[in-house]
C-alpha cells in the first residue's frame, strides 16, 4: 500500500513538473495578449475623447478571436464619458487565468488576470 502510495505520488509531482513551464508560459502569453489589448484600446479611446462601445467590443472581440478567451467571461471597465484633452480616461480588463498546475491544489495565486491603465485624451472639440 505504502508502496503504491510513493509510486503514485511520483508520477504524479513528475507530470507536474514536466507541464508546469509549459503552463506557466501559455499563463504569461495570456496576460501579455490583455495587456497589448489594452494599450491598443487605449490608443484609439484618446483621440476619441472615450472608450466608445466600439473600441470595448473591439477589444473583446481581439481577445476572443486572436487569443481564444471566453467572451462572456470578459470584464471591460473603462471611461465612457466625453474626456477633453489633457483630462485623464482610465480602463480595465478582468479575465479568468489558466491553471498553471496540471492539479490546482498548488496553485494560490489570483483567479483571474486583471490589468490597468490610464491615459490622457487628445480629444479636441
Amino acid at each position: 500500500m505504502a508502496k503504491a502510495l510513493a509510486e503514485w505520488m511520483t508520477i504524479f509531482i513528475a507530470v507536474n513538473i514536466m507541464f508546469a513551464p509549459i503552463l506557466a508560459y501559455i499563463d504569461s502569453l495570456n496576460r501579455e495578449a490583455v495587456e497589448v489589448v489594452l494599450a491598443e484600446g487605449a490608443k484609439q479611446a484618446s483621440i476619441e475623447g472615450k472608450f466608445s462601445p466600439s473600441i470595448v467590443e473591439e477589444m473583446k472581440q481581439t481577445l476572443v478571436e486572436n487569443y481564444n478567451f471566453n467572451e462572456s467571461k470578459i470584464n471591460i471597465t473603462a471611461t465612457q464619458t466625453l474626456t477633453p484633452r489633457n483630462e485623464y480616461m482610465e480602463a480595465s480588463i478582468q479575465v479568468p487565468r489558466t491553471f498553471i498546475f496540471i492539479l490546482d491544489i498548488f496553485n494560490q495565486g489570483p483567479s483571474t488576470i486583471t490589468k490597468h491603465t490610464k491615459i490622457l485624451s487628445e480629444y479636441v472639440n
